[in-house]
């Protein structure tokens, strides 16, 4: 799924120190990419190749064309990594083949020598690699210049840990980091309710994985918030924080579809996972009561019909699994540029996605401003009790 799909997923990073990094540094960030290009390995018996291409052409690493990157305020490029796999049962056939040749060869041996068995090995693999044709993968970054903000558009761990590994290497005077949602619930708040989300704080130190592993309530209380709200009010909410939205206007918000509950057992962690249309989400209701807490689900955000977001919210990280936006192509003119119709194209997606996480960031603080209020024992003691009805 890349960026410009109909869904994708992402994850968000803050930019430290890239206050100078903009068009008027073109020249230089094109020369940092293209030192840490994607090279191919099709011609080679290498197993793995990571680097950077250019966004909409995963074949080309030149970054040679002035401004290339740029769509108005956004740098966009990718990340693209291939790699060879050879299938394990394969590679034991292999394996024993060559064992049978050296017996063969060497009749005074009953079995194959334990260091000579690590070199059939390697032997066996590196012929295979090299008969195995890489497999690529591709993934689109948006990085968001004025609000130092990029958008990842994958949620797997070995894209992440290869993204901020190449990242750090590209741009060594940055600092690349996840957003955490506490600080994304920092962003969101005003002053007063700053200093109270910092009382509230878990976490020992400012180390992000530390934010993230010792605030994990803010995701299984917004979800166990949320889902209360979803089926005993109406789910209108309103927009409170700045975006391309007007503030004001009334949106929907509800969680359905799939709902992803954990807890602990006799048995060690337990995972249950309802998903389709609900009516009373009664297994929902009987395991929150038990101590489970919601830790991913679908969530909704409509203005109408024709304005509706969709979202696989992850609450430990608030990462946005198949990010659904309404689409509104620009018409097709024959006449026009290619060029300036796809970046009309970029520009009307990510309008649609900034639409959606403000929809999402207003209703994060109407959460926040329960959460850290004096009536949230009240909201819990009224909620518990309904899960107990």
């Amino acid at each position: 799924m890349g960026f410009l799909s109909a869904s994708t997923s992402i994850c968000y990073f803050q930019v430290k120190g890239a206050e100078k990094y903009d068009q008027n540094n073109d020249e230089q960030i094109r020369n940092k990419l293209a030192a840490e290009a994607f090279r191919s390995i099709e011609q080679s018996a290498d197993e793995l190749s990571t680097g950077w291409v250019e966004f909409g052409d995963e074949d080309c690493g030149d970054f040679a064309a002035p401004h290339s990157s740029w769509r108005d305020h956004y740098l966009c490029f990718s990340l693209r990594q291939d790699r060879r796999r050879v299938p394990a049962a394969l590679l034991k056939r292999h394996f024993a083949h060559l064992c049978e040749q050296f017996l063969a060869a060497h009749p005074t041996y009953h079995r194959v020598p334990k260091s000579q068995r690590e070199q059939l090995r390697d032997q066996a693999r590196e012929v295979l690699l090299a008969r195995t044709l890489p497999t690529p993968s591709v993934v689109n970054l948006v990085w968001d210049t004025r609000h130092h903000l990029i958008r990842f558009c994958s949620l797997g761990k070995n894209s992440l840990d290869s993204f901020q590994s190449l990242f750090h290497q590209t741009f060594p005077g940055l600092r690349l980091h996840l957003l955490s949602p506490l600080e994304r619930a920092n962003q969101v708040l005003p002053q007063e309710l700053q200093t109270a989300l910092g009382s509230a704080n878990k976490a020992q130190t400012d180390s992000t994985l530390d934010l993230i592993e010792a605030n994990r309530w803010l995701g299984t209380d917004f979800f166990f918030w949320l889902f209360y709200r979803t089926l005993n009010t109406d789910s209108l909410y309103g927009v409170t924080v700045p975006g391309p939205l007007l503030k004001k206007q009334p949106f929907h918000a509800f969680l359905d579809n799939r709902l992803v509950l954990i807890g602990g057992g006799q048995e060690g962690i337990q995972r249950i996972v309802v998903a389709g249309p609900q009516d009373h989400f009664l297994e929902v209701k009987t395991a929150l009561s038990h101590g489970k807490e919601i830790e991913e689900a679908t969530l909704h955000l409509r203005q109408d019909d024709d304005r509706a977001w969709k979202l696989t919210l992850k609450g430990e990280r608030f990462a946005f699994g198949n990010f659904l936006t309404p689409m509104l192509r620009p018409e097709a003119d024959p006449q026009s540029d290619p060029v300036a119709e796809a970046e009309a194209a970029f520009l009307t997606k990510v309008a649609a996605i900034e639409e959606g996480e403000q929809l999402f960031d207003s209703l994060l603080k109407s959460f926040l401003e329960m959460r850290l209020s004096e009536y949230w024992p009240a909201e819990m003691k009224k909620i518990t009790g309904w899960l107990k009805e």
